[in-house]
């Protein structure tokens, strides 16, 4: 299927598709990428120290293609209703529908956030400063960020650089096929 529009259409188009859980990849938009959601799950409960008893928020969840390996405090955030639909649908877990430059949570409320491929699809380079401000705002121990495109095969992702990233603990993209080209933000420790 060709999916056309702006990438909040998009999302909403694939959000719209007829499917089962069998087609989280699609819902996700892992169906071209070479990563394993589960590998890429793990490394990221490693990664910020993920406990059962942890709030955990995660900032473009799309349908839960992630979410279905953590084992905590879950609540998924994403711009697409109909993906948030699809997400409650297929896991039962908390979902809302909300834009990440507004998250609508109190200071500090979760423990951990983390947000995985979303950023390339973001409007602007403001939103995405918004975002990650209202990220930190809403967080009080540890945030990854993670697919940060540097350069992209596709020339409506949005381009980041490290030094937006003052201050994080950047590593390079775990799916080799992104190595050198995409990078990871990590920020732990009491963000207070």
């Amino acid at each position: 299927m060709e999916y056309r529009g702006t990438w909040k259409e998009i999302w909403r188009q694939k959000g719209e598709m007829e499917g089962t859980v069998e087609d989280l990849y699609i819902y996700d938009g892992w169906e071209k990428s070479k990563a394993d959601i589960r590998v890429t799950a793990d490394k990221i409960i490693r990664e910020l120290d993920i406990q059962p008893e942890d709030r955990v928020l995660e900032v473009g969840c799309g349908a839960g293609a992630l979410a279905q390996y953590m084992e905590c405090k879950y609540i998924g955030m994403d711009y697409s209703m109909p993906l948030v639909e699809k997400h409650i649908q297929f896991f039962g877990n908390s979902v809302i529908h909300a834009e990440a430059d507004d998250i609508p949570f109190k200071d500090k409320y979760f423990d951990k956030c983390f947000c995985w491929g979303v950023f390339l699809y973001f409007e602007s380079l403001e939103y995405a400063r918004k975002a990650v401000q209202e990220i930190q705002r809403v967080t009080k121990q540890g945030i990854l960020i993670g697919e940060l495109p540097e350069v992209s095969h596709d020339e409506k992702h949005l381009l980041y650089q490290k030094k937006m990233f003052e201050g994080w603990a950047i590593q390079d993209a775990w799916t080799p096929q992104y190595k050198g080209k995409r990078f990871i933000a990590v920020k732990k420790g009491s963000l207070a």
